[in-house]
């Protein structure tokens, strides 16, 4: 069966986004699209031009979907241009792995975000394995 999917946005959920904004802002995103909620953002797309990454509170899903949200965890695999300098832009962030070498090619930083979300750098030598 062929997939009709042209795109898959993860959206992490989170108690509060303006942590999130900074944090990928330090990484050359920007904030393209926020939703508020109340006198807070309950929604924002950050986007670098090229890909995006979604934050979205806890209270406004709750709001919307009329129930509470189990607490859960994302971890995001970014394939980068560059990994020094991701590396640069990320100093004063909780680092988990500085650097190592993945026997699928790949040259990765693992950090956390804000909010302990897991994000792993990867930049592929000779482009990325099938």
């Amino acid at each position: 069966m062929q997939s009709n999917c042209q795109k898959i946005t993860n959206v992490i959920v989170v108690k509060n986004v303006e942590k999130g904004i900074k944090f990928w802002e330090k990484l050359g995103f920007e904030a393209v699209t926020t939703v508020p909620q109340g006198d807070d953002i309950g929604f924002v797309i950050l986007s670098n031009g090229k890909t995006e990454i979604m934050y979205q509170t806890t209270a406004s899903i709750e709001e919307d979907i009329n129930q509470k949200l189990p607490e859960s965890k994302t971890f995001l695999f970014v394939e980068v241009d560059d990994l020094k300098l991701i590396q640069r832009n990320l100093v004063g962030e909780k680092i988990l792995i500085e650097e190592r070498e993945t026997f699928y090619g790949a040259t990765e930083t693992i950090c956390t975000d804000p909010y302990d979300n897991w994000v792993c750098f990867a930049q592929f030598k000779e482009g990325k394995p099938e």
